[in-house]
């Protein structure tokens, strides 16, 4: 397995949220990453690669003109230490309250896309599974929003990457982060190139709030192409295989040339953020249920924000699927 790790994210360090009206605590730091490196070069994962910076051309395949004009420009626009977030759901181009901008964060964002794209160009030959060990996290950007501690949608980013340069035939997307990834189903919402499926936490309890259900099936050419299975607060393994089960089997009805998971350790009973009760054996079984699909993979980091936690499933799961 090769991972492709970028140093240079610790420069994003958010440091605040709105909750409620009241400013807290961010938790997407860039221990929750270092973690994650440092267990698994412990553990024998240390086939470790830099990226490569790639033209901007990438980005708008997924995001407006206007988006990354604006979040460019707003980053430009920021002393260092001063941060800008929107204090009103919806307002502005960012959708929520969680997702604050620095003069780094352009820049940042820049970098993550190059991690995933580089990941994804390593994926050819003998090379069948590559992780771009990433942040900040890409699944809740939308063409046309920053939310969710996401700014460019990585995944998104590296589905358009193998449907155009790669000429791939298919590309079936699992996002296995605890929150829906409402920004990748937004952009591949109308086409048939990219399947897409989620298990995450039921939306009518849990961020994003706004996408999720399964009523959410694609439209146009994408109908039945988009494919969510929410499950309910404190889901353990036994919930949480079930649908894991129904999602690799839509996953190999469609025979995709390429398999991109979103991967989240937030379902991790231990993490501060999410609602599930995974142990790290069950991060485990996961990884071999998916390793069992041998279909080419690359694995993009999305959320997790306990760092031990992180560390622990990480080895378990990458143990298994390589």
């Amino acid at each position: 397995m090769k991972i492709v790790y970028d140093p240079k994210h610790v420069v994003h360090r958010p440091t605040k949220e709105i909750d409620r009206g009241t400013f807290i605590e961010n938790p997407e730091k860039p221990e929750r990453i270092e973690a994650i490196k440092d267990a698994l070069i412990m553990n024998g994962f240390d086939n470790i690669h830099s990226p490569n910076n790639f033209p901007m051309s990438y980005i708008y395949l997924v995001h407006s003109e206007r988006y990354v004009n604006w979040l460019k420009n707003k980053s430009a626009s920021l002393q260092p230490g001063e941060e800008y977030i929107t204090e009103l759901f919806g307002y502005d181009l960012c959708f929520d309250t969680g997702t604050p901008i620095s003069n780094t964060t352009f820049e940042s964002a820049k970098r993550a896309v190059d991690v995933c794209l580089t990941a994804a160009s390593l994926l050819s030959g003998k090379t069948n599974l590559v992780y771009a060990l990433v942040r900040p996290p890409g699944h809740h950007a939308t063409r046309e929003a920053c939310g969710g501690y996401c700014y460019f949608n990585n995944a998104a980013i590296a589905a358009s990457y193998f449907l155009v340069k790669e000429n791939a035939d298919g590309v079936a997307i699992l996002d296995l982060d605890f929150h829906h990834g409402n920004g990748t189903q937004d952009i591949f919402y109308d086409t048939d190139e990219v399947l897409y499926v989620s298990i995450h936490g039921d939306p009518d309890t849990f961020y994003p709030w706004i996408s999720g259900r399964e009523n959410e099936i694609g439209e146009g050419p994408g109908e039945g192409f988009n494919i969510n299975l929410p499950l309910p607060a404190k889901s353990d393994w036994r919930k949480y295989s079930e649908a894991l089960e129904q999602a690799l089997r839509e996953i190999k009805n469609y025979y995709p040339d390429v398999l991109i998971v979103s991967l989240g350790f937030d379902t991790h009973a231990d993490d501060p953020v999410g609602g599930f009760l995974l142990k790290d054996d069950d991060f485990a079984r996961m990884g071999k249920a998916i390793g069992k699909l041998k279909i080419p993979t690359l694995i993009v980091q999305e959320g997790g924000y306990n760092p031990v936690a992180n560390a622990s499933a990480a080895v378990k799961f990458f143990t298994a699927i390589a």
